[in-house]
């Protein structure tokens, strides 16, 4: 295990190169290139804000920032759990040239989703500034523990999702169809009260391990408040499971993975 970190550590040029040039191509021949990942949510929120503001009758300012936090945390899980399907198809190259510790590559995809949240959290801590500047604050005391928590979560989806889409074809499209039933049943844009009217409703909302994912993100920049014991202890279990699962596929499958690009 130990001689298995030294060749992702020694390695680091590499992978962190090709997540730079990912980044890049990104948003080649854009004329705004990075700014769009914060563009793009802004303008989700304000179209998104509106709608539902009137229909949910709720206050724009704290509905909107709400919904920008949704967004951020969600666009990070989604990319990690469906684009992470081809994290080893768009490495494959690499993969019959050299021999490298296959995580690299998940890495790789890591390292862009995170680099891409963080600068979507950029949208948040502006909006954060008309909003609430004490908001703001808080939200910069907790940020960097959340991403340090963030990373582990997305590297382990991202193995495990570049695994799954490399030996099974559909699974791009299946986790795309589970991830948008999540969306809506899951507090990205509806509000805690929506879930107290069912028990059963309420019981998903506290065992749903997504609430409290959006909840270091939400808790600081919408409510001027730390994230709650519980909301760490449901993000650490979550990041131990997902981690375990991703060892243990790529324990499996490293050395055979070549026969399935």
């Amino acid at each position: 295990m130990k001689e298995y970190w030294k060749k992702i550590y020694k390695t680091r040029y590499f992978w962190s190169h090709l997540a730079k040039n990912d980044l890049k191509t990104r948003f080649r021949r854009s004329k705004l290139g990075l700014l769009w990942t914060i563009i793009q949510p802004l303008f989700l929120t304000i179209i998104m804000s509106v709608v539902f503001g009137v229909v949910f009758q709720q206050p724009l300012g704290e509905y909107s920032i709400y919904i920008l936090s949704g967004i951020i945390v969600w666009d990070m899980l989604q990319t990690c759990i469906v684009s992470g399907g081809s994290a080893l198809f768009n490495s494959e190259q690499y993969i019959r040239q050299f021999n490298h510790p296959i995580t690299i590559y998940t890495l790789r995809h890591a390292v862009v989703v995170s680099a891409i949240f963080c600068m979507e959290m950029i949208a948040l801590a502006v909006w954060g500034v008309f909003y609430s500047p004490i908001n703001l604050l808080f939200g910069c005391l907790t940020l960097p523990l959340t991403i340090l928590l963030f990373f582990p979560l997305v590297w382990g989806f991202s193995t495990i999702a570049g695994y799954s889409g490399t030996k099974y074809r559909d699974y791009p499209q299946i986790m795309a169809l589970i991830m948008q039933i999540l969306y809506y049943i899951s507090p990205v844009f509806f509000k805690q009260e929506m879930f107290m009217s069912n028990q059963i409703l309420k019981l998903w909302f506290e065992l749903n391990p997504i609430t409290h994912f959006l909840n270091l993100v939400r808790a600081p920049f919408v409510y001027a408040e730390f994230p709650t014991v519980m909301d760490y202890i449901f993000v650490l279990f979550t990041n131990f499971a997902v981690v375990l699962w991703a060892f243990l596929l790529n324990r499996k499958n490293e050395k055979t993975i070549i026969f399935y690009l």
